[in-house]
């Protein structure tokens, strides 16, 4: 069979400079670039669970949920965004949720993939200060993601 699409459009390709994330602090109605991210991530788990009928040899899954779990590493530059309303909040006896929003552009045409992940609430450790002599202070997050997840763009087949 002929391949009628041709080949690969290399400049099509997205690389980690692509990305950008935003995030919309508790009691704030407008997202902000987080330009101190390095990197970031957004993972799906799927929860299944097995059921074998009697007599089958065969053992089916079964969805029983899923989960998203979104991870980013800060370049310390500024407390105001993500630590200080947490500080805030934690003094006040409860644990804010935040709103992400990760795009992806196409240098090339302007294409764009959006998506937006609400109601995170911080989860595991979050280091509060982190400190060696000739390392950039950085501080790990991880967020569970407690909503489906918004697809705004998409990337489509040319």
């Amino acid at each position: 069979m002929l391949n009628e699409q041709g080949a690969l459009d290399v400049r099509k390709i997205l690389t980690g400079k692509d990305g950008q994330l935003y995030v919309t602090p508790p009691d704030s109605s407008t997202p902000m670039f987080l330009g101190e991210v390095d990197t970031f991530q957004v993972q799906l788990t799927f929860n299944n669970t097995d059921h074998q009928p009697v007599g089958s040899n065969l053992v089916f899954s079964i969805n029983t949920g899923y989960s998203m779990v979104l991870t980013m590493s800060e370049v310390v530059v500024r407390d105001d965004v993500m630590l200080d309303p947490l500080i805030k909040a934690l003094q006040k006896g409860y644990v804010p949720f935040y709103d992400f929003r990760g795009k992806l552009t196409r240098r090339i045409d302007g294409a764009l993939q959006q998506q937006v992940w609400r109601n995170c609430l911080p989860e595991g450790t979050v280091d509060l200060m982190n400190v060696a002599p000739g390392s950039i202070v950085k501080r790990p997050w991880s967020f569970r993601v407690n909503s489906t997840p918004e697809l705004l763009d998409m990337f489509e087949s040319a």
